[in-house]
């Protein structure tokens, strides 16, 4: 009877990419360092932003630093559920913190009474509200491509992720209640001191994104009370 299990996922399940790849071997390193969980966020937050890889690209950036780690852990001998936790802890962080820097650019461009079209504001909210599906959906995904202790310790992590929410989620309902908020008050702000075309751009994407917003918000909420019932 054969008891091997799958391989540890490595460089070759990432896609040909050479920022994953080396996120991938830069996070397997971090497993090395004192302190992981700062390390993967700070990673993590420099190939959001410095490497300019996009929010839509999170699944491609969460597999690359899971793998990475699962891979570094494995190599060292280390403790696998607690540096999983760590590592994913970190990468929650950054992630919570790209997701509100992306509500605020919205909302100063609604401010400044930019337009836009209906279905690109309504892709760029359901991103946002999409992003801690991604992460434990890719969790989940990673752990299947995975074998031994990484595979049991990834699944374990992503169900309870499910069920408890990240910092992510937290982070991206309030700031789609505040961005609401103030595209309502960029409205009314619009309507009392903007030029007539200034402020029907405003007017219009208040109302746009008041809608929007309105159904994301409850989505979320809904969702957010069934995982933890």
């Amino acid at each position: 009877m054969n008891d091997a299990q799958p391989p540890v996922p490595d460089r070759s399940s990432i896609p040909d990419n050479t920022q994953l790849v080396q996120l991938h071997d830069e996070a397997a390193a971090a497993v090395s360092t004192p302190d992981l969980r700062e390390r993967v966020r700070e990673l993590t937050a420099r190939v959001l932003h410095e490497r300019r890889m996009a929010l839509s690209e999170l699944r491609e950036v969460v597999a690359a630093i899971a793998s990475g780690v699962g891979s570094g852990l494995t190599a060292r001998g280390g403790e696998m559920k607690d540096g999983l936790k760590q590592a994913v802890s970190g990468l929650d962080d950054a992630v919570g913190s790209a997701a509100q820097a992306a509500s605020y650019a919205l909302q100063e461009a609604a401010e400044q009474g930019k337009a836009f079209k209906d279905n690109e504001l309504k892709a760029s909210l359901e991103q946002l509200r999409d992003l801690e599906a991604q992460i434990v959906d890719t969790l989940k995904q990673t752990a299947s491509q995975s074998g031994g202790k990484l595979k049991e310790e990834l699944e374990t992590l992503s169900d309870h992720l499910k069920h408890s929410g990240t910092r992510t989620g937290t982070q991206v309902r309030e700031a789609l209640e505040q961005l609401a908020g103030g595209m309502k008050a960029s409205g009314a702000a619009g309507r009392a001191g903007l030029s007539e075309s200034a402020s029907a751009a405003t007017a219009r994407l208040s109302q746009v994104a008041s809608g929007i917003l309105a159904a994301l918000s409850e989505s979320l909420k809904r969702q957010s009370e069934r995982l933890r019932s």
